[in-house]
């Protein structure tokens, strides 16, 4: 189970992720904005994160068909309500922070505690893997337990992506020391790419396979 918390960058990460893990062979679940997945079967989404009983249900329907892996977006308001409480995550993703949801949260402090709840959690053998890009990305990670990871399109850190060319039907980027063609466009997608290469890998999955995926994919809706 993989948390993915932002508020940019989210859906599609999650979303992205739950593809390249289809296409190495894997059945996924995938829990986001856009939709449910239970592996190739679609549900209609109605909450980022749902409540906790149908969030637990529809995992135990994932592990019942044989799901290994499960990307799921997790949003601040699920985090304060504990609708996430008692899932064991064997790592999370932080996106970036803007000033999002203080209609709820009030205060820019009080949101970037209610993201911290999740890397707070997690625990020893899990990984986490922050933007160094957002100046806040050090901040969500800074009480973990776990295994820690930056990504980052601008300094050094763990893994490293640099947009080589742009064209209207997609870029070159450089990830870490092999350069890849993708489908997208923008730096903002740049920096999703980069941080499903970093998850994948943290996942363990061999490097080569993730970027001939990642050559594959395309953008998410919605």
């Amino acid at each position: 189970l993989v948390g993915v918390t932002g508020p940019n960058g989210k859906t599609t990460t999650a979303t992205l992720l739950y593809r390249l893990f289809r296409s190495l062979g894997y059945k996924v679940g995938l829990i986001s904005t856009v939709t449910y997945c239970i592996d190739s079967e679609r549900r209609e989404s109605t909450h980022t994160t749902p409540d906790s009983v149908r969030l637990n249900r529809m995992m135990a329907e994932m592990v019942d068909r044989g799901c290994e892996y499960c990307f799921m977006e997790v949003s601040s308001h699920s985090l304060v309500q504990h609708r996430t409480e008692g899932l064991h995550f064997a790592g999370a993703v932080f996106t970036n922070i803007t000033h999002d949801h203080l209609d709820y949260h009030h205060t820019f402090a009080e949101y970037i505690r209610a993201k911290k709840i999740l890397f707070d959690a997690l625990g020893k053998e899990a990984f986490a893997l922050t933007n160094a890009d957002d100046r806040n990305g050090r901040v969500m990670v800074q009480n973990t337990r776990a295994r820690v990871a930056a990504y980052s399109l601008r300094s050094a850190a763990d893994f490293t992506g640099r947009v080589l060319e742009q064209h209207l039907d997609g870029m070159l980027l450089r990830l870490g020391g092999d350069e890849v063609w993708v489908g997208f466009l923008g730096r903002f997608n740049a920096s999703n790419l980069l941080a499903v290469y970093g998850a994948a890998l943290l996942l363990g999955a061999d490097r080569s396979e993730v970027l001939t995926a990642m050559s594959c994919l395309r953008p998410v809706s919605g």
